[in-house]
């Protein structure tokens, strides 16, 4: 059975609709296609992005959205939970379309574990960097974390791009399978890569980011490291110090450390994930896995020496958490009513709220006064900010909001 729902848009110059279903099998590209297609009321989006689980095909999605509006430019990302304002689900697909007057540029490029920067050049490349009469400039990441340098891509990125430009975006998932994440640009369709869209408009694209983890140990020191893994913290396995650094805790809640595999110990790793301090704030980053030696693979790097504590955050402070990065978008886009936003969402948030994830959900959504929404459950959100000096965070949500 596929159940759908949508938000219809309010009339306006620019206008956002959004669509959802979910299948028990195989999912028709057309169900997605024709909630757009009848929300829009016969408006021309510029841009569309679709969220599938790896249940469903990313492929034949996006090329559904490609054969319907071909002026439009098509982003997608595999994901592990998808969602509106009015549900969240798993196993499904998630479309977003954006109407009015904009100008969309987008590149695509593998290669990230290989060689990031000219991966990064090769999808920058494309973009025009100015379009005459639009004064707001936004950048929009889709990247595979699995690659593990998705914080070195995203400053590359802001450099690249040069200056003046926001970033924004989120690392694929693949429903906590950790095997294999993709990212497509139109018909494209890649693992092991980038893409990058390049979004002018006359009225803002505004930014809210917001956490709601805590440390729950001392700064622990990373003493050994090799590319995204972190081999041994206070000189010993860094998994054995995980595992017992978080024992309590995850006792409590039912979960033996010593007997975790597959999805229970993705799970695990995303739910006690580690921070770094930036400031008066934590910068969160998540473990993806554990090597055969007792290593943790981060979706980013982690230097030698680092003091990295870990976390965990209750239900209450994700929620408001969530709330509070719809507020900062909302203030930041002054006078101008919300349209609609794309969320970029942690999959660690619905590790942690399970049933209530949907009151994140919707507290985004009332805190942008109902607006239409759509996103992903990522391994990773993108939120860069001019004079920023990272941009790749993980437990948090990133709310990218569309003025009228």
């Amino acid at each position: 059975m596929i159940e759908p729902w949508a938000t219809i848009p309010n009339n306006s110059s620019n206008a956002v609709t959004v669509a959802t279903a979910m299948a028990d099998g195989a999912l028709s590209p057309g169900v997605i296609v024709a909630q757009l297609e009848r929300d829009l009321a016969g408006a021309e989006p510029a841009l569309v992005v679709v969220f599938a689980s790896p249940a469903h095909s990313l492929e034949r999605v996006v090329e559904r959205c490609v054969r319907r509006w071909p002026r439009a430019t098509v982003l997608g990302a595999s994901s592990s939970g998808e969602f509106t304002e009015r549900r969240a689900a798993k196993g499904a697909v998630c479309a977003f379309a954006l109407a009015g007057d904009f100008r969309v540029f987008a590149g695509i490029a593998d290669g990230l574990a290989a060689d990031v920067e000219s991966t990064v050049r090769r999808a920058t490349d494309p973009l025009p960097g100015e379009c005459a009469g639009f004064a707001h400039r936004t950048a929009l990441i889709l990247i595979d974390p699995l690659s593990g340098n998705v914080e070195e891509a995203t400053l590359l990125c802001a450099a690249m791009l040069g200056d003046g430009v926001r970033l924004a975006g989120g690392a694929a998932a693949d429903d906590l399978r950790m095997k294999q994440t993709s990212v497509a640009l139109n018909g494209d369709v890649r693992s092991d890569a980038i893409v990058v869209a390049e979004l002018f408009s006359r009225t803002p694209v505004a930014f809210g980011v917001c956490h709601g983890h805590q440390s729950i140990t001392e700064p622990l020191e990373v003493t050994e490291v090799e590319a995204n893994v972190v081999k041994r913290i206070e000189g010993r396995a860094a998994w054995d110090v995980w595992k017992e650094r978080t024992a309590e805790r995850a006792r409590a809640a039912g979960i033996d450390p010593e007997s975790l595999d597959g999805d229970a110990l993705g799970a695990y790793l995303l739910r006690f994930e580690g921070a770094l301090a930036a400031g008066r704030e934590l910068k969160v980053r998540a473990p993806l896995s554990v090597t055969p030696e007792g290593g943790l693979a981060f979706a980013c790097g982690i230097p030698r020496g680092a003091a990295l504590s870990i976390t965990d955050g209750g239900e209450r402070a994700q929620i408001e958490s969530a709330r509070e990065a719809a507020r900062r978008a909302r203030v930041a886009l002054g006078p101008h009513e919300v349209a609609g936003a794309i969320v970029f969402d942690c999959i660690c948030r619905n590790l942690i709220l399970r049933e209530r994830f949907i009151d994140g959900v919707r507290a985004v959504s009332d805190e942008l006064g109902g607006a239409p929404i759509a996103g992903f459950e990522t391994y990773g959100e993108i939120a860069f900010d001019v004079g920023d000096m990272s941009g790749f965070h993980n437990t948090t949500t990133v709310v990218v909001a569309f003025g009228r």
